[in-house]
């Protein structure tokens, strides 16, 4: 007899585990199904830490889900027993004009948000590791931070299976479809009945979501740690994490959190990808240049040469904003995909916003402007 669960989940990486324990904290019977392990590092949430913020220069609109989504953190941190995330600050800088610094404005004056200006004094006095142009705008957000990546996906997992969820790893769904008043989902082990559909596919969004006709981009993105020669960097001297916006990309980085190294990388550029299962994990000779002319440029306390590096996957839609939403020709098919590089802090209220919608049909949340049907998203045939 084929399993039947009132949902099932599709990925439980980042937004798959959310959603996986959001169900399952709503009582229905909920099944996740993930083709690696639990907090892999074959997609796009692992690397140790990533950053969170609120004054969100990407959309405004963004700025509601950060924030539900800083409760949600605390909330699955004092479930666990474990700190998830760690308010340390953020310095933003680049061009007074330029989209980073002028929206991280924007959306700290519409929301409300605390963000306090950088004089060239008090940059020269507290943040010393840091070379910050004349010209530059800077600000610094006391709530942003960064977050324990693959302690959190763990985290939703261990409390989704708490709640009663079932979970499947290291098998591969080969596809679904609507059978009747339901859906049926087809993996290389066995077939499963469900209610209602969440996807949460990352990287393998055109094999799980065919029908979304979706200008996709996947890009390969390596973080690198670079040894540290002085203290400006660390986390217990005070660092926190930062994102500069310069001429020759976006770079962002994190305290070193071991007082040896510090973790940096470019937000921009990256390797075009076809298919994540044969990514390039070595470094390439492509991937060090950029970030070593910024390290002389702006942070010379940091070698150029790395001790470690990650690879990790970026899908990026072609405004670079997220999808969540019903799937346009599926009801009761809840989707999240392209999420771009920056998307993990919103994971919890994801999760939640999944769980509405596979159950709900709708969400109080304002995810208008991250619809699956919105202009500017299709591929060209």
């Amino acid at each position: 007899m084929t399993p039947r669960f009132d949902c099932v989940v599709i990925g439980a990486g980042g937004f798959g585990s959310a959603a996986l324990d959001h169900v399952a904290a709503r009582g229905a019977s909920v099944l996740g199904i993930d083709r690696f392990g639990i907090a892999h590092d074959q997609g796009s949430s692992h690397g140790h830490t990533r950053v969170i913020r609120q004054a969100y220069f990407e959309h405004p609109d963004y700025v509601p889900l950060a924030i539900d989504s800083y409760r949600l953190w605390d909330d699955l941190a004092d479930h666990s027993s474990q700190p998830l995330i760690d308010r340390c600050g953020l310095l933003l800088a680049g061009s007074p004009d330029g989209p980073a610094v002028a929206g991280t404005r924007e959306a700290a004056a519409l929301h409300g948000l605390e963000l306090e200006s950088l004089t060239s004094d008090r940059l020269a006095r507290d943040f010393p590791g840091f070379s910050i142009p004349e010209e530059f705008d800077a600000v610094w957000e006391a709530a942003g931070g960064y977050l324990f990546v693959e302690d959190a996906v763990a985290a939703h997992i261990a409390r989704a299976t708490e709640r009663g969820a079932e979970l499947k790893t290291h098998e591969t769904v080969i596809g679904w479809s609507r059978v009747g008043a339901s859906f049926e989902v087809v993996t290389d082990q066995d077939r499963y009945a469900a209610g209602s559909l969440i996807v949460a596919p990352g990287a393998w969004v055109p094999d799980l979501l065919p029908g979304l006709e979706v200008a996709w981009e996947i890009v390969r993105k390596p973080l690198f740690w670079f040894p540290t020669s002085t203290d400006h960097y660390d986390r217990e001297q005070g660092a926190g994490v930062f994102f500069l916006e310069t001429p020759g990309g976006e770079f962002y980085g994190f305290p070193s959190l071991d007082g040896e190294t510090a973790k940096v990388a470019e937000h921009t550029a990256g390797q075009s990808i076809t298919d994540p299962l044969t990514v390039d994990r070595d470094v390439l000779s492509i991937d060090l240049p950029p970030l070593a002319r910024y390290l002389k440029a702006f942070m010379p306390g940091l070698s150029q040469t790395p001790t470690r590096h990650a690879v990790c996957l970026y899908t990026r839609t072609p405004d670079r904003n997220f999808i969540v939403d019903q799937h346009p020709e599926h009801t009761g098919v809840a989707i999240a995909c392209g999420f771009s590089g920056h998307g993990f802090k919103f994971t919890p209220v994801i999760g939640s916003v999944l769980a509405d919608l596979a159950l709900e049909g709708e969400t109080p949340h304002s995810i208008e402007f991250l619809s699956a049907t919105r202009p500017g998203l299709l591929r060209s045939n």
